[in-house]
């Protein structure tokens, strides 16, 4: 698997880059967790912090390292993972809009998930130090810092339930409702990830996700190749039960606009 980075540019206020400095806070001030901060606290966080394209496959971190900035993800999917014993297990995904690391980056501990890029991404690494002093000193980003880090403590609990409350299938069909649009009925739609990477992230073997897929197939599902069809979303939705306590929507991309330099 690959490690490294493409293109980085340095943000600094003193600097002759300075203009791509704001360019980049466009991009990241619609995150929720920017929400409502001025130009001054984004400006101060913003300092030392530098964006990068990796390409798909790219190890970011690994679990147990301590590291030095935030991410904010602009665009691309992220796999959150983890190995035991040469057992690997995935722990979630990571879409644009979303920062993540935050809370060992507040706290100052390891890392507690493994990250790689499941197509090309862009993201803005921001140094751990300037989140840690804006938190501090800035009553509205602490705000947004509590209200991101609870939202990922109900995302923890709804996949736990969801490991535990359901078989196999159901988690399957359960993603499979999240995942193809519902006027998307009798068409093919194209799988977000591969079959292992998804077979990973329900907890399960490739060997096992095909025959959950074919268990699926009573219920309206078709699956060929890297796409996934249903013929039936109200056999689907009848079998899988889905809970709005459980099923989560990914959050939505980013709106801002490109920023050049990086390209």
């Amino acid at each position: 698997m690959l490690r490294g980075h493409i293109c980085i540019v340095t943000l600094c206020r003193n600097s002759i880059r300075f203009p791509v400095a704001t360019a980049v806070i466009e991009l990241i001030k619609g995150a929720p967790l920017f929400e409502g901060l001025g130009e001054e606290a984004l400006m101060s966080l913003t300092q030392g912090s530098f964006v990068q394209r990796y390409p798909s496959n790219v190890a970011l971190f690994d679990e147990g390292e301590t590291s030095p900035f935030v991410y904010v993800l602009l665009e691309g999917q992220i796999e959150r993972f983890s190995t035991h014993r040469g057992r690997e297990s995935g722990l979630g995904f990571i879409y644009p809009s979303a920062a993540f690391i935050l809370s060992c980056a507040i706290t100052q501990t390891p890392n507690t998930f493994s990250a790689r890029t499941l197509s090309n991404s862009r993201f803005v690494l921001v140094p751990a130090q300037n989140v840690r002093t804006l938190f501090g000193a800035n009553l509205q980003f602490a705000r947004n810092v509590a209200r991101d880090i609870a939202d990922c403590e109900q995302e923890v609990m709804a996949e736990l339930k969801n490991q535990k409350l359901r078989t196999m299938a159901e988690r399957l069909a359960n993603w499979i409702l999240l995942n193809v649009p519902g006027d998307a009925q009798g068409q093919w739609t194209r799988l977000p990830m591969s079959k292992q990477a998804l077979a990973l992230y329900l907890g399960t073997t490739p060997e096992n996700l095909w025959r959950s897929f074919v268990a699926l197939e009573p219920h309206g599902v078709g699956v060929r190749r890297r796409e996934v069809l249903v013929s039936d979303f109200g056999k689907l939705i009848e079998f899988a039960g889905p809970n709005p306590l459980i099923d989560r929507r990914p959050r939505q991309a980013l709106a801002g606009p490109e920023l050049a330099a990086t390209d």
